[in-house]
C-alpha cells in the first residue's frame, strides 16, 4: 500500500503543476500569460480548450485529494503497529504457573521462630 500511495502522490503532484500552468496560460481581463502566442497556436478555440482542460484537471484534483486523504487515514501509524504486535505476542505466550506450597522451607532461608 505504501508504494501505491507514493505513486498516487507523485501523479497528484503532476496534476497540480499542470493545473497551475493551465490557469496561468488562460486569458482573463489581462489576457493571461503568452496572450499573443496563444492566439497563434490555439486559434479561436483557445478559450474552450483551456476551459475544458481546467475543468477536467480541477475535477481530478479534488477527487485525488479525497482519495489520498482516505488512503493516508486508513494506514496504521508506527505506534499502532508496535502496540498491535506487542499485544499479539503477549497473547501467544502462556503464563507461567505459580509454584505450589509444599509446606517446607528452602534450605537457605532462616525461620523467624529461631
Amino acid at each position: 500500500m505504501n508504494a501505491l500511495l507514493t505513486l498516487g502522490i507523485v501523479v497528484y503532484s503532476i496534476i497540480c503543476v499542470l493545473l497551475i500552468l493551465i490557469i496561468i496560460i488562460q486569458g482573463g481581463k489581462a489576457e493571461g500569460l503568452f496572450s499573443s502566442a496563444q492566439a497563434n497556436v490555439l486559434g479561436s478555440q483557445r478559450g474552450n480548450a483551456l476551459t475544458k482542460a481546467t475543468t477536467f484537471l480541477s475535477t481530478i484534483f479534488v477527487v485525488g485529494a479525497l482519495l489520498i486523504s482516505v488512503a493516508i487515514s486508513t494506514q496504521k501509524t508506527a505506534f499502532e503497529n508496535v502496540t498491535t504486535n506487542t499485544a499479539t505476542t503477549q497473547q501467544q505466550n502462556t503464563p507461567l504457573s505459580a509454584p505450589t506450597n509444599t509446606g517446607t522451607l528452602p534450605n537457605n532461608t532462616v525461620s523467624s521462630n529461631q
